[in-house]
């Protein structure tokens, strides 16, 4: 029971912080990059692009990991759950007048949020949602560290925003200071909470 509100805690902090990023106006978290961009371009709610690529990457994880597992097939449904959670979010919080330096902190403080949201999740060892469902595949696919992976994986996503917003010719759409700060650093948070006590407690439930 404890795992399973430690996940439920995590999905909504994820949730929280993708739509707390875009309040702040400097730019989203470098993850939900892409997905705001499409939500965008193709004007669709923020939720519905989320599930979209949610999609995507449950198929992608099935390519590299050259099975059907149980995880992956339960993702599909959470990929709904998770987008309409998104929206839920996006519509119960307002529209924030802030000064910049306010924004700032408070951007740096929403970054620290999605990346316990991430790490409580994955710790959990439940269903993971798709976007760190696929770092976690490639991860241990590749035998790479998780946060090293979610690193280049959200440069990644920066880049396919850029590419996407020139092949439609619209302005960078959510792409700021704050999404390269996300880009940069909140797999190193991540890894920060892979080192502390509490990663230690998961540790030791899984071994009793």
């Amino acid at each position: 029971m404890k795992r399973v509100l430690l996940y439920f805690i995590g999905l909504n902090l994820i949730a929280l912080g993708v739509v707390l990023n875009i309040r702040w106006n400097l730019g989203v978290a470098a993850f939900s990059s892409v997905m705001y961009s499409t939500s965008m371009i193709f004007k669709i709610s923020l939720g519905t692009a989320s599930i979209f690529f949610y999609l995507l990457f449950v198929f992608v994880q099935i390519i590299l990991s050259r099975k059907i597992t149980m995880n992956f097939i339960l993702e599909i449904p959470l990929s709904f759950a998770f987008g309409w959670l998104t929206d839920l979010y996006d519509f119960m919080i307002p529209t924030f007048e802030l000064t910049f330096i306010l924004r700032v902190l408070l951007f740096i403080l929403t970054m620290f949020i999605t990346a316990l949201g991430v790490f409580l999740t994955v710790c959990s060892n439940l269903v993971l949602t798709p976007t760190d469902g696929i770092v976690k595949t490639i991860s241990e696919v590749f035998h790479i560290v998780f946060s090293k992976v979610k690193n280049c994986f959200d440069i990644s996503l920066v880049l396919i925003t850029i590419a996407l917003c020139l092949i439609y010719q619209k302005p960078f759409y959510g792409i700021g200071i704050g999404t390269l700060i996300s880009a940069l650093f909140l797999g190193r948070i991540i890894h920060l909470l892979e080192n502390t006590k509490l990663n230690n407690l998961f540790i030791n439930e899984k071994s009793s």
